[in-house]
């Protein structure tokens, strides 16, 4: 992850490490951090800007979240 540059750091790198996490001791908490940034950053666009490219990227990654904590 390191070496890749990311479009929305402010909340990918916290998306990444929830989806790379593979054990079951720390994966529900790196979801539930994940949904927290990721939900206060989609609040703060809704309101603030029109950023369309970067809601529809954080709605992506919400519901890839949601089916990461329904199979686990």
């Amino acid at each position: 992850m390191s070496d890749t540059t990311l479009k929305y750091p402010l909340w990918q790198n916290h998306y990444l490490q929830a989806m790379a996490e593979t054990r079951p001791e720390l994966l529900q908490s790196k979801i539930s951090a994940a949904e927290q940034v990721l939900s206060l950053r989609l609040r703060e666009l809704v309101s603030t800007t029109d950023d369309y490219e970067e809601q529809i990227a954080l709605a992506a990654a919400l519901k890839s979240l949601k089916v990461l904590k329904e199979r686990h």
